[in-house]
Formats: structure tokens, C-alpha cells, sequence
């Protein structure tokens, strides 16, 4: 393999990154963008964020111990008051 390439490789890959990279920022811009200012996350990204399975996220919405919006098939949380649920479990530690 020449110098040339080498060089085309190098650039192919570099080119590839930065489009893969341009690809996720504009999912999380879309994601992000709510004209209701809330962001919503789904059943996944909130399993995510608490480490828990969609077992015990749905055993959370039984009990009423996690606010839920449900439309078109699709559940919903908003990210502020999965915020909140954590601040409201927090617990300190004893200095």
C-alpha cells in the first residue's frame, strides 16, 4: 500500500467518525426539542437512568409511585419528575 492510500484511508475512516458523530448530535438535538419546554423520556431511557427492569418500572406505575403519561400505545415520563423522585429518595449520609 502507497503513501496515497494510506492517506484516503486514514480520511475514509476520519470522515466516517465525524458523520457517525453528526448523527448522534442531531438525534439528542431532536430528542432535546419540545415546543411544551418538557423532556420526555420513554420506558427504556427511564429503566436507564434508574437501573431497573421494565418489570419494576411497571410495578412503579401500579402503585402510582411514578407519574407516567400514556398516548398512543407509547408511555412517557417526564425527565423532571424523575428528577424529583430521586431528590425525594435521596438519603444523606450521616457525617
Amino acid at each position: 500500500m502507497n503513501n496515497q492510500d494510506a492517506t484516503l484511508k486514514m480520511f475514509l475512516s476520519i470522515n466516517e467518525k465525524i458523520s457517525s458523530i453528526e448523527k448522534q448530535v442531531r438525534q439528542l438535538s431532536l430528542k432535546e426539542r419540545n415546543p411544551l419546554g418538557d423532556i420526555y423520556l420513554d420506558t427504556d431511557e427511564v429503566c436507564e437512568v434508574l437501573k431497573i427492569c421494565k418489570r419494576t418500572l411497571q410495578k412503579h406505575r401500579d402503585e402510582a409511585s411514578i407519574a407516567y403519561i400514556q398516548f398512543g400505545g407509547k408511555t412517557l415520563y417526564k425527565k423532571t419528575d424523575i428528577q424529583d423522585l430521586l431528590e425525594k429518595h435521596y438519603q444523606h449520609a450521616i457525617s
